[in-house]
């Protein structure tokens, strides 16, 4: 496999020069057909991460086919299966796609939960597997050939609490976490040790589980507390109750949260009180750089409504799997190999690669929640 080779420091210069090509070229596996399987929750209490992934992979498919996205001559689409959000579906999908004898990787599931279920059928097969929104942590520990392009949260929130800090100089902070999901759980570790590395008094601690509805009562126990900020671990549906909720409790608190807050539609379904609400995101859809500008106004003239962070990761895997394949990987020991020598790959979120833990390396942008999506946090 070629490699290319990118200084660290170069890197954001390198993401403003790139832009998609305009032709297919002709590489090794020109002519062959390569199979990937993609897993995403398009329905279910996911589907509002699972229905941009599912997007952003049928405009992947459009887009080898004209050679916008350069996979050497080969015949490559994306195979997106809903699991509908049900933890036993994403097995047995896993389990199909590593047993097909066609399936060259997977890309998702959409949740780290699913990925701790399924990611282990794939590290006994030695089958490459690529988490696009699975940021939890110990999700690429699970094996040799698990991979992620998402930023894991323990690479967002310490820039994020830090930024905040920086910005707000508050001294009292509250955490309100779900404890019964993986992505969860790893918010609410990850802000009370960063919250306490950065010398803010925790002065409350409440917990939930997945499908509540009712998050008043602890609301108004960090209330009686008076934090100046409150943090906030939490899928999108819960999410989104706990801001609207807060709001028509009246609380002041500043608050900001991990990546379950990162969709446009948060202002939509939690109202004004989303507004000014800090994210750590991996990608910012306002990014000027050309090939970011250009997957933006596509998918929004396809789709009628702009991507968000889930869409760009699962469009940056199809970008990282064109590559290995216009290089030859077309089955998934030669993938396995690939992947293991890649350095910098071009892609909508910037030049990516991976690190020894199989993590990509890449850097986070902090943003705020505005009524039409998101803007850079200052």
């Amino acid at each position: 496999m070629n490699r290319i080779t990118v200084p660290a420091l170069a890197l954001c210069a390198v993401a403003a020069l790139v832009a998609p090509s305009g032709a297919a070229s002709k590489g090794p596996a020109a002519g062959k057909t390569v199979h990937v399987g993609v897993i995403s929750d398009v329905t279910g209490g996911a589907g509002v991460y699972g229905t941009p992934q599912k997007n952003a992979y049928e405009l992947a498919n459009d887009d080898v086919k004209s050679g916008k996205i350069d996979a050497g001559g080969a015949n490559l689409s994306f195979d997106v299966q809903d699991a509908a959000s049900d933890g036993a579906q994403v097995v047995n999908l896993m389990q199909k796609f590593i047993t097909d004898g066609s399936t060259a990787i997977v890309l998702g599931p959409t949740l780290s939960g699913e990925a701790k279920q399924a990611f282990p059928l794939a590290a006994r097969a030695s089958f490459p597997v690529m988490g696009t929104s699975t940021t939890a942590e110990g999700v690429t520990a699970i094996g040799p050939t698990v991979y992620r392009d998402a930023l894991a949260e323990s690479q967002v929130i310490p820039t994020t609490v830090r930024r905040t800090h920086d910005r707000w100089h508050y001294k009292t902070a509250a955490i309100i976490f779900g404890d019964d999901n993986a992505f969860t759980k790893t918010d609410g570790d990850l802000f009370a040790r960063e919250l306490k590395a950065a010398g803010v008094d925790v002065v409350d601690s409440e917990t939930f589980h997945q499908k509540d509805t009712d998050f008043q009562p602890a609301l108004t126990r960090i209330e009686s507390k008076h934090p100046d900020v409150i943090a906030i671990g939490a899928l999108f549906p819960e999410a989104t109750k706990i801001i609207l909720q807060a709001g028509k409790l009246g609380i002041k608190a500043k608050m900001f949260g991990g990546n379950g807050l990162n969709s446009p539609d948060m202002y939509g379904v939690a109202g004004p009180a989303a507004q000014g609400i800090v994210v750590g995101a991996a990608w910012y859809s306002g990014a000027k750089y050309p090939s970011n500008v250009d997957f933006v106004k596509r998918y929004t003239a396809k789709y009628g409504k702009g991507p968000d962070q889930f869409a760009a990761q699962s469009y940056a895997a199809a970008q990282v799997v064109a590559y290995l394949v216009a290089h030859g990987a077309t089955t998934k020991d030669e993938m396995t190999s690939a992947l293991k020598n890649v350095r910098v790959i071009q892609t909508v979120l910037g030049p990516i690669g991976f690190d020894t833990n199989r993590d990509v390396k890449s850097s986070p942008v902090i943003l705020s929640i505005v009524k039409d999506g998101f803007t850079y946090f200052h």
